[in-house]
């Protein structure tokens, strides 16, 4: 792969999976495909349009960094399939957990007590936010580290 194409690719990833795991671990949203389903009605922003993109852009140019760099040393590789694996973790822990126990939430019945069932949710919902908070993070410092790492 070109050095500047490299270059640039990496800045990308760098910035987007910088953002998605800064909303993650220390927003109110995830910027993936669905993170508007996690908001209450209420609070739903009426034009979202690119931030739903920073996750899939920040999972495509991860993916074509690890494939597209095979001259480079063993670890930078390692660091760049580990970015990608944290980054669709993200990716599928919101689209296929997060956003359904919301929706299921909010389709429940307001009560002056919550029942077993939503504490169940809300318990589950806080464990899957955790992993995939624990993912991002993880998968922006590997980003950074293989961006760092000196070719052979």
């Amino acid at each position: 792969m070109n050095r500047t194409i490299e270059s640039a690719l990496r800045f990308v990833n760098l910035t987007t999976s910088g953002l998605l795991a800064g909303s993650l671990g220390f927003g109110d949203a995830a910027l993936v495909p669905g993170w508007k389903e996690e908001l209450p009605q209420k609070m739903r922003p009426i034009d979202s349009g690119y931030f739903d993109a920073i996750g899939p852009v920040a999972l495509g140019t991860a993916v074509t960094l690890a494939i597209g760099t095979r001259g480079d040393s063993a670890m930078k590789r390692v660091l760049d399939a580990a970015t990608v694996i944290g980054l669709a973790g993200v990716l599928a822990s919101t689209i296929m957990v997060t956003v359904p126990i919301n929706r299921e939430l909010e389709g429940q019945p307001a009560t002056d007590y919550p029942s077993e069932k939503s504490q169940s949710l809300v318990k589950n919902w806080s464990r899957a936010h955790a992993v995939r908070t624990t993912l991002g993070i993880g998968a922006f410092i590997c980003a950074a580290a293989a961006s760092v790492s000196r070719k052979r």
